[in-house]
């Protein structure tokens, strides 16, 4: 998977690793209409670059799944999946359980919560602080799986928390949920992580059909929006 070379030195300055990170993002945040034909020629010539590592970089989300593909008719967008996104989220917090049934996290009274008011800053910790956990499982399945499903459901996230009733509870639970780990209250924690997630779980739905309405807004745009990444 080329989501394992993102961070290798230099690999963003290539011009693969350029499309990949591009047309990946615009993707995971849903700034392309769902169903629209990915054109490696309008692609390449929007980012300033040849072809061929924009096919490359087609073929390749294909297989990660980011996007489809139509027999001899090339690639698409995907609409959003609420059983695949619920399925995702079950899995997290399935490992953040697990983490804490085993007494295997050693909590850092350091941590402190991002600002309520940015909802990007409060996405990004909770990945983090998710991942964080899940590294102390010592697995590097799980770890890796964590942070893959943590970029799958990161528009979710964002939608979530932009639901002014779900802010205040989000902001209570993780504030909760780091006092109970300062306490070492760990089975507190996982009864916090199954309440935090059931409620999130439940409004997948609904979540994704504002997401796929949202994401057909930008038909006229997404291109635009490549163009500056």
């Amino acid at each position: 998977m080329y989501s394992r070379h993102e961070h290798k030195l230099g690999w963003d300055e290539s011009k693969v690793g350029k499309v990949y990170k591009a047309l990946k993002k615009i993707i995971v945040n849903c700034e392309v209409p769902p169903c629209t034909r990915l054109d490696a020629v309008r692609i390449s010539n929007v980012m300033n670059t040849s072809v061929v590592p924009v096919r490359e970089v087609l073929i390749q989300l294909e297989i990660e799944e980011y996007i489809m593909s139509s027999f001899n008719n090339g690639y698409y967008t995907k609409k959003l999946d609420p059983q695949k996104l619920s399925d995702q989220l079950d899995f997290i917090m399935m490992v953040l359980k697990h983490v804490f049934r085993e007494n295997l996290y050693e909590h850092s009274t350091f941590v402190v919560l991002p600002s309520w008011t940015d909802y990007d800053l409060i996405r990004e910790f909770q990945q983090s602080f998710y991942e964080r956990i899940a590294k102390a499982s010592n697995n590097r399945i799980m770890r890796d799986l964590v942070h893959e499903y943590n970029v799958r459901t990161r528009y979710i996230r964002w939608l979530d928390l932009h639901q002014p009733e779900r802010l205040s509870c989000i902001r209570d639970d993780m504030s909760e949920l780091l006092e109970l780990l300062d306490k070492r209250d760990n089975d507190a924690a996982i009864a916090n992580v199954d309440r935090q997630f059931s409620a999130m779980i439940s409004t997948v739905p609904k979540l994704v059909l504002e997401g796929n309405r949202r994401a057909g807004n930008t038909k006229e745009s997404w291109l635009e929006t490549l163009s500056k990444l």
